[in-house]
């Protein structure tokens, strides 16, 4: 369910949160939903309580004890490293693609200068 914009409206959050309580939200709307639930305090407030609902009720299935804040502010930091990886692994990837086109125009000339 990928938006193509920088900023997502509270009801694309209400459809992004079970995705991501599920762990199958994409980087590219994670990134989306956390942008968002960093200025929005009501839709913080629905993934509070949506996550105590899915965690809670794991966890008291299996006999656990459950921080609810703890826990989704290691969620959420959890998520925005993953964003960070994912955008420093696509610029890494762009430079390397550049320099490999670089070198293959510096190749490409000094052949065509060897042949004059």
């Amino acid at each position: 369910m990928k938006i193509n914009s920088e900023k997502i409206s509270c009801k694309d959050v209400e459809n992004f949160l079970q995705p991501y309580l599920e762990g199958n939200l994409g980087s590219g709307d994670m990134k989306l939903l956390l942008t968002h639930l960093k200025e929005c305090s009501e839709c913080m407030d629905e993934l509070e309580v949506r996550f105590l609902l899915h965690e809670g009720l794991n966890s008291l299935e299996d006999g656990r004890n459950f921080n609810l804040k703890e826990e989704l502010e290691e969620r959420l930091y959890q998520s925005e490293q993953h964003v960070l990886m994912i955008e420093r692994l696509k610029t890494s990837a762009v430079l390397l693609i550049s320099a490999l086109l670089v070198l293959g125009a510096v190749q490409l000339i000094f052949s065509v200068v060897g042949k004059i």
